[in-house]
């Protein structure tokens, strides 16, 4: 008991200092919230200028979705939840190096990769506070929303995607803890999950192969099932094939992130290399 308290007070100490140092630009979150409306308008802006009165009807064809701008809307949430996981424990890591405190962290009654993990706890109320503002009204106003109970299964769809990003943010928190820089390798990763998770584009868009690379992404089956509960109107069984993968993702990701980041941390410490630089 006595542990769960102690890991209870590590928890909200993290969550607090966070909390503050992202209140004290407050700002920032109103344009995390208008960036998927702007990129909305920016992306039906360019349909329009090159397919004129027809580029709703080819959108349509080529997507399954007949409202462009909710499409859009929905991809570009999901996309920037995705980039604060991916490079959430990375950056705060580095953070940490650099302004000499990261060595006070095994002082902490609690598991470095559990404090790690703590940090996205207050970064994730600022990144549910933009999601449900960016997609409630727009889904509102859309109709789309048929029931509780689909908005319930679409945020615990959501919730079980986020779990295996977690696990990569791990692996990518165990090189920062090795090799000091994380802008190179999380700036890649993001780049292919981008790249393949289909935020803007339907996945078909690409050769076969480039489609069957894409399965190993969490990502990919979110933004398919949300789509499929949100804009196409459609159930989605709990025995679906694209729910069994993510569910699969969830538990293998995480398992393996953790063993990266404390075999590497524990090569860094054997070397003596927990410092700056």
């Amino acid at each position: 008991m006595e542990r769960v308290r102690r890991l209870a007070r590590a928890a909200l100490g993290v969550y607090v200092k966070e909390m503050k140092i992202w209140l004290r630009y407050p700002t920032w979150i109103f344009a995390f919230i208008a960036l998927p409306y702007m990129l909305s308008g920016l992306f039906n802006g360019i349909g329009y200028s090159i397919a004129g009165p027809r580029a709703v009807e080819n959108f349509a064809r080529n997507t399954g979705v007949s409202n462009p701008f909710l499409f859009y809307t929905l991809g570009t949430a999901l996309l920037l939840a995705t980039e604060v996981l991916l490079q959430d424990v990375a950056y705060s890591i580095r953070s940490e190096q650099l302004l000499g405190t990261f060595e006070l962290h095994y002082l902490a009654p609690a598991p470095t990769w559990l404090i790690w993990i703590l940090y996205l706890f207050p970064h994730s109320t600022i990144m549910v506070v933009v999601l449900l503002a960016t997609t409630l009204p727009v889904l509102a106003f859309s109709g789309v929303l048929s029931s509780p109970i689909d908005f319930l299964y679409a945020c615990s769809v959501l919730a079980l995607g986020m779990l295996p990003l977690l696990g990569i943010a791990l692996a990518l928190a165990a090189l920062v803890v090795r090799y000091k820089e994380p802008g190179a390798v999380v700036s890649l990763v993001q780049s292919v999950v981008i790249l393949l998770s289909g935020y803007f584009y339907p996945l078909t868009v690409f050769p076969a192969w480039v489609s069957a690379l894409s399965q190993v992404l969490p990502t990919t089956h979110v933004i398919s099932i949300l789509r499929s509960l949100l804009l196409a109107g459609e159930g989605v069984s709990p025995l679906d094939r694209r729910l069994l993968t993510l569910l699969a993702l969830a538990v293998a990701y995480p398992v393996i992130g953790l063993y990266s980041y404390r075999r590497w941390e524990s090569e860094a410490r054997r070397r003596g290399e927990l410092s700056k630089y």
